[in-house]
């Protein structure tokens, strides 16, 4: 079978790699600029919460289909596998945008467990509407280092290797005959890629000490999202800003206090009703997400190296602020292109 190289690893390039050596593929490797346990803003997986929720429109039917399968890998990690660190959560979801006329509001249930709709008058301010629901939540660094022993315990590698482009991958790895691109913001800069549909958008969260919170909280805006989410061991991510201008790489202050503000007005519970003042801060955070226009691309080329051999590129990139959500989804499709000669985009 192929000789496979995966550029990227976060969370896209690791789930890929392993669906792909799920899938029958025997030798796969996995190269990246960063690898878990790197901390750096333009490595954008290690800063999420990480939430398994879609952020699919009522309308993005390919997205859906992602994120109800990923949902089902996670359900069986939550129940089968501990070290994943995968955790069922209640959450409660507050929208201040209406749906849109004729459409199904609590179409999610589609994908999550046990939406009820809230009550109107059980709503907080400026909220249309509202549910509560079942979805799952993982501590990311550990759930990163759970992908990388999945990788290796199925015969993967994982390789520390920077390309400025992808003809410079096929070129040093003489023995592949297959690239996957996972590189997220990457492709906006691969010197063969250039995807100026690509676009960074920046995300300020807090991560606080609160064992009791249980529960997971958000609100959704047109301009920013107010959001908590427990990590299972102790930690809470409050967030956060979806920010496509700034490109601060260093924690804004002034947005840190604007973010634990919002959270505390959402839940006062979250330090025990004390005040803004007593949330015990662990650390603040800035990461970009690699957003692009028209979502994810999963689409499949030929490339040619200098002696004129065939590579096979496959793209797998654009995962916006839903990388975790839609990882399952996305690699699952991804296996599906390489396998079918006659498709080329999914």
């Amino acid at each position: 079978m192929s000789n496979i190289l995966v550029l990227g690893a976060g969370v896209t390039g690791l789930t890929t790699a392993i669906c792909l050596l799920r899938a029958g593929y025997k030798n796969v490797t996995v190269a990246a600029k960063h690898v878990p346990g790197d901390l750096s803003s333009a490595y954008a997986s290690p800063w999420a919460g990480a939430s398994i929720l879609t952020v699919a429109n009522y309308d993005d039917y390919r997205l859906q289909e992602m994120d109800a399968f990923t949902q089902k890998e996670f359900k069986r990690l939550a129940d089968e596998v501990p070290e994943a660190h995968v955790q069922y959560v209640n959450g409660i979801q507050y929208c201040e945008k209406p749906a849109p006329e004729g459409e199904d509001a609590y179409w999610v249930r589609k994908i999550y467990n046990n939406v009820t709709p809230i009550p109107p008058k059980d709503l907080i301010p400026n909220a249309a509407y509202g549910y509560t629901f079942q979805s799952y939540t993982t501590n990311v660094p550990v759930y990163l280092k759970y992908l990388v022993k999945t990788l290796e315990s199925l015969g993967g590698k994982l390789e520390r290797q920077s390309f400025e482009s992808i003809q410079e991958a096929i070129e040093q790895y003489t023995d592949i005959d297959t690239v996957i691109n996972c590189t997220g913001l990457g492709s906006y800069y691969l010197k063969d890629v250039q995807d100026h549909t690509m676009y960074p958008i920046r995300g300020q969260t807090v991560l606080v000490r609160a064992p009791h919170i249980k529960t997971q909280h958000y609100i959704d805006g047109d301009s920013r999202w107010t959001y908590i989410i427990p990590r299972g061991d102790g930690t809470v991510i409050c967030g956060g800003t979806v920010d496509r201008v700034n490109r601060q790489t260093e924690p804004d202050d002034a947005i840190t206090k604007d973010i634990l503000e919002s959270v505390y007005k959402l839940y006062p519970e979250i330090t025990h009703n004390k005040g803004v003042e007593a949330f015990d801060i662990i650390s603040v955070n800035v990461g970009f997400r690699p957003g692009r226009t028209g979502g994810i691309r999963l689409e499949k080329e030929t490339r040619r190296r200098s002696n004129g051999q065939k590579v096979t590129l496959c793209h797998n990139y654009g995962h916006s602020s839903h990388g975790f959500q839609s990882s399952w989804g996305a690699s699952d499709k991804l296996v599906q292109l390489l396998k079918t000669e006659r498709l080329s985009k999914l």
